[in-house]
C-alpha cells in the first residue's frame, strides 16, 4: 500500500528560521526607532537650556547701570538650575581729540560683556551678549 501525502497533511506555520530572521529585523528597527526618538529628547532639552540661558543673559543684560551703577570690572554669581554668570565692564577706548575744541561728550562710553556658563565639565556650554552702555558724566545722571 502506497500512502500519498496531501498538503493539507503537512504542519501550516513558519519555520524556526523564518521566525528567528523575523525577530533579528524587529529589535534592530525599534533600536533604531528608539535611538531617534531619545535623540530628539537630548535635542529638546538642550535648547531648553539655551532658551533659559538667553533669558537670563537678557534680564542681567538689562539690570546693568540700571540697579547699581556701572563700575569697571567682573562681577559675577550664581543662578538656580546651575547657571553662573559673569558681567566683564571696562571703559571703550574713545579719543575726544576727535570732537575738537573744548566740547565734551557729557557721557561716558563702557563695553559690557555678559558670559552665561552652564553644563558639566563633559559638556560645558556658554552664551555671549556685549554691548556698548554710555554713562553720564555728572552723578545726577544729566548730560550736558
Amino acid at each position: 500500500m502506497i500512502v500519498i501525502s496531501s498538503p493539507r497533511a503537512r504542519q501550516g506555520g513558519f519555520s524556526l528560521l523564518e521566525i528567528l530572521v523575523a525577530f533579528s529585523i524587529l529589535s534592530l528597527s525599534l533600536g533604531v526607532l528608539l535611538r531617534i526618538f531619545a535623540g530628539g529628547g537630548h535635542i529638546a532639552a538642550t535648547a531648553d537650556e539655551y532658551s533659559r540661558a538667553i533669558l537670563t543673559a537678557e534680564s542681567l543684560m538689562a539690570k546693568a547701570g540700571v540697579e547699581s551703577p556701572l563700575q569697571p570690572g567682573i562681577t559675577e554669581g550664581e543662578l538656580p538650575g546651575g547657571y553662573h554668570w559673569h558681567i566683564n565692564v571696562h571703559p571703550y577706548p574713545f579719543d575726544q581729540g576727535l570732537l575738537g575744541g573744548e566740547q565734551q561728550l557729557g557721557f561716558k562710553p563702557f563695553w559690557v560683556d555678559l558670559t552665561v556658563e552652564w553644563g558639566d565639565e563633559l559638556d560645558p556650554r556658554a552664551f555671549d551678549l556685549k554691548t556698548l552702555r554710555l554713562i553720564p558724566d555728572k552723578p545726577g545722571g544729566g548730560f550736558n
